[in-house]
């Protein structure tokens, strides 16, 4: 499965950074658009997140680092939709850019 990468310095702290992208993830309408039955669950105490659907699967992962964060998100898609994965790689970095 092709795999997709975003990573984002923020200077939120690791707690801010993962409840807003854990909202994002949550109820942004693009994302319910491309797949409206994924489901998300997360950790907070690990700061970490996942979401699954029928087209893809997501990890997402927020630490410390300096007086910020750092959030990844790391997106599987199948085979399929190899041709949009620099799509999806673009649409998410922009919405983690105006996000945090």
């Amino acid at each position: 499965m092709p795999k997709v990468t975003i990573q984002k310095q923020t200077s939120l702290t690791a707690k801010d950074a993962f409840n807003k992208v854990r909202s994002l993830l949550e109820s942004d309408p693009d994302l319910k658009k491309l797949d409206a039955g994924y489901k998300t669950h997360f950790d907070a105490a690990q700061l970490t997140g996942e979401a699954t659907g029928k087209m893809f699967k997501a990890q997402m992962t927020v630490k410390s680092a300096g007086s910020g964060s750092n959030v990844e998100i790391v997106v599987e898609l199948p085979l399929a939709l190899a041709l949009v994965k620099g799509m999806v790689e673009k649409t998410l970095s922009k919405k983690l850019s105006d996000l945090v």
